[in-house]
């Protein structure tokens, strides 16, 4: 039979010992650090966030002036449908994008956007790549042009240049480029 000596004996040592108390400060650490990543993501997809945003803006005024762009009294001039371009155009030669986009980022609310990446005007790219960290943000425009009916692609996209006619009723693609510079499609929509 065992004494009640040895038996209390056992239980004297019930506090954490050193290595209970290196594993809770580790514990700790992870939880930190898990929180602080949590916080910097966050703050990232709202970024991502503000620039899907501000390609939605551009949507929906190109959108809605492509409505009107074909009329007679048409309240944005620079960016009137029919008015064919001359031969040897320049960005700001009538019945051009580039007219249209210095018509735009001129007296439209879409001159105020902010890139919330670089706190400065969000910029139009050719193409958005991952390894071009400057890209963040920008806006992708596309010319979505039909291909013969059979075809196994229904359009071929071409980035709308500056001196691009806007002549006629165009299909337009709109992306924007996240934090990886990859892609995000915001809209098809015509113009």
């Amino acid at each position: 039979m065992a004494s009640s000596t040895d038996h209390s004996t056992e239980h004297e040592h019930l506090g954490p010992n050193s290595t209970d108390k290196l594993f809770l400060a580790f514990l700790v650490a992870i939880v930190a650090a898990v929180t602080w990543l949590g916080i910097v993501n966050y703050k990232e997809a709202l970024k991502v966030e503000a620039a899907k945003s501000n390609g939605e803006d551009w949507v929906a005024w190109l959108t809605e002036t492509g409505t009107t762009r074909f009329e007679a009294d048409t309240k944005h001039p620079a960016c009137k449908g029919g008015v064919k371009p001359t031969a040897d155009a320049k960005a700001d030669t009538p019945g051009t994008w580039g007219a249209c986009l210095a018509h735009i980022l001129a007296n439209t609310d879409l001159k105020d956007q902010v890139n919330a990446f670089f706190n400065k005007p969000p910029h139009f790219v050719a193409a958005c790549d991952p390894k071009d960290r400057t890209l963040m943000g920008a806006i992708l425009l596309e010319d979505l042009m039909p291909t013969p009916p059979g075809s196994a692609t229904p359009f071929v996209a071409s980035q709308l240049l500056e001196t691009d006619p806007i002549d006629y009723k165009m299909q337009l693609r709109l992306s924007v480029c996240d934090k990886g510079g990859a892609a995000i499609k915001v809209a098809e929509f015509e113009f």
